[in-house]
């Protein structure tokens, strides 16, 4: 956005992502989804599918961001996993949030939480902490995501009523985001989530699984944002992942494949210190 114009900076390190093979676009295109309403025009969907030659689990939920409340939950003590966040919430939705030191299990990046700074964030400015997702109003029902960086907290925080911090940017006005770096962060496929919204107004929260080869090869931070633009995503930040990866509704229970317990199934959730929520207005 215009108005940030210090995370030019940081994006100047960024490059349109080289497009993935045909054969990609066409699975995803093409992918069957299970789909559940979950009530005012939001949805919850998964699907297996085959992309960058490995077997790939994703799950999401959309929603009319109009529609529905979007909070960022910061919990005490020693965290929470994501799906009793939701469920101390009273959400239909939740998600991961971002980076955290795991020994305290303390946050580590700037987090607004009901119009109250709550962690003015410990990281250096750095591709992981990019971007920021953040709702404005009482009633949390106008979702944006953009570039920043630290200068523009102050700002953030006069503005808007939630804000979560995390990075690095995946796609940015419609263009995937490329990064010139070897860190395995980037390099290698991890479980990954997902923040990101569409130009009608919707927002995507998105994990993909990982590190179950058989079953979920996880992603690299450029495979991430190629998917992210396939589902209509014009900006899209990715959060913290890995075993902190999981995204829970009201409904269906938690929907991804967590791998804290080392299994391919739906219990092995981490603790968190933050997450998004979702709320019926």
């Amino acid at each position: 956005m215009k108005r940030y114009l210090t995370a030019a900076l940081l994006l100047l390190l960024a490059i349109p992502a080289a497009a993935q093979s045909v054969r990609d676009s066409v699975a995803l295109a093409t992918a069957r989804w299970q789909t559940t309403p979950l009530g005012d025009g939001a949805e919850a969907r998964t699907t297996q599918v085959e992309l960058f030659g490995a077997p790939q689990h994703l799950a999401l939920v959309i929603y009319p961001a109009r529609a529905f409340t979007t909070r960022v939950v910061q919990v005490e003590g020693r965290g929470r996993i994501p799906s009793r966040i939701g469920q101390e919430a009273g959400a239909e939705a939740a998600i991961n949030g971002s980076y955290f030191n795991m020994r305290e299990v303390e946050p580590i990046t700037f987090t607004l939480s009901d119009g109250e700074v709550v962690n003015r964030g410990r990281m250096h400015n750095s591709p992981l902490s990019n971007g920021v997702v953040a709702a404005r109003g009482r009633k949390g029902n106008r979702v944006e995501v953009f570039p920043c960086d630290s200068t523009d907290y102050a700002r953030i925080a006069r503005r808007y009523r939630q804000a979560l911090v995390a990075g690095p940017m995946l796609v940015h006005e419609g263009r995937e985001q490329r990064y010139d770096t070897e860190d395995v962060i980037f390099t290698r496929r991890h479980p990954r989530t997902v923040v990101g919204t569409r130009p009608d107004g919707r927002v995507v929260l998105l994990v993909i699984d990982g590190r179950f080869p058989e079953q979920a090869a996880g992603t690299t931070v450029a495979e991430t944002a190629y998917i992210a633009r396939q589902l209509g995503l014009t900006e899209a930040l990715n959060l913290d992942g890995g075993g902190s990866s999981s995204l829970w509704t009201r409904q269906e229970g938690v929907l991804n494949h967590p791998t804290d317990n080392r299994r391919y199934d739906h219990e092995g959730e981490r603790s968190v210190p933050n997450g998004i929520v979702v709320l019926k207005r």
